[in-house]
């Protein structure tokens, strides 16, 4: 997927659906490893986004601040006069930090998201290889729209593998693995705010299993700093 289709896909997701909603697509990413099977040289950009959308209705759910990364981090903090650059910077090196902590990339291609503009923000998205997989990152600010446990899996179309919700830190954390016919597996994880949605899928390419476990997407979604 092109620069230009990562936009359309976000300015849509943001401008039409109903309320935002903090769930992989990973039939993105599925088409993104067939695209990869037939081209390995190319890393195929996927976004994260799902098409279902939840009712206002939801839980009331208190939220602590997560808008800082941990004290005395080198990555700094976010300001109210970021810049565009800067937010870049910033999300970029906190993502690096939680990654390689958790799993050996065997790759020195740097972290860099890319900025995408929607509505009156932006948002933020990388697809970063993985061994022989790939690791897909989206993150979004949110206009305050939170989720219910009990409707987030039953909404998903298609239904996946497996769902499961939960309310953590402050937010909803929804955890979907998706099997595809040939056996390959996807991982996802969306952590969504009253304030940013971070959605996190990892894709195994050519192998069956993702080059993360259902654990480290979670732990990176979860991850504090990540608000555009």
């Amino acid at each position: 997927m092109e620069d230009q289709d990562v936009r359309s896909a976000l300015k849509e997701y943001v401008t039409e659906a109903e309320p935002p909603v903090g769930l992989t697509g990973d039939g993105v990413l599925a088409a993104g490893r067939r695209s990869r099977r037939r081209r390995l040289t190319t890393v195929v950009a996927a976004v994260a986004l799902a098409a279902a959308g939840f009712p206002a209705g939801t839980a009331i759910i208190a939220l602590p601040e997560r808008n800082e990364p941990a004290a005395a981090s080198p990555c700094g903090a976010k300001s109210p006069e970021e810049t565009t650059e800067a937010a870049k910077a910033r999300l970029s090196c906190v993502l690096e930090a939680t990654v390689r902590a958790r799993v050996t990339l065997g790759s020195d291609t740097p972290f860099d998201l890319k900025a995408i503009p929607i509505g009156q923000g932006n948002g933020y998205h990388l697809v970063y290889p993985v061994r022989d997989g790939s690791l897909s990152v989206t993150v979004l600010p949110n206009n305050g729209t939170l989720l219910s446990t009990g409707t987030a899996c039953r909404r998903l179309n298609p239904a996946p593998a497996t769902c499961s919700a939960s309310l953590i830190d402050g937010g909803t954390l929804v955890e979907t693995t998706t099997k595809e016919n040939d056996g390959h597996v996807t991982y996802g994880a969306a952590y969504q705010t009253g304030t940013a949605i971070v959605e996190v899928s990892a894709d195994g390419g050519d192998n069956a299993r993702p080059p993360l476990s259902e654990a480290q997407v979670r732990e990176i979604a979860l991850t504090p700093g990540l608000v555009p």
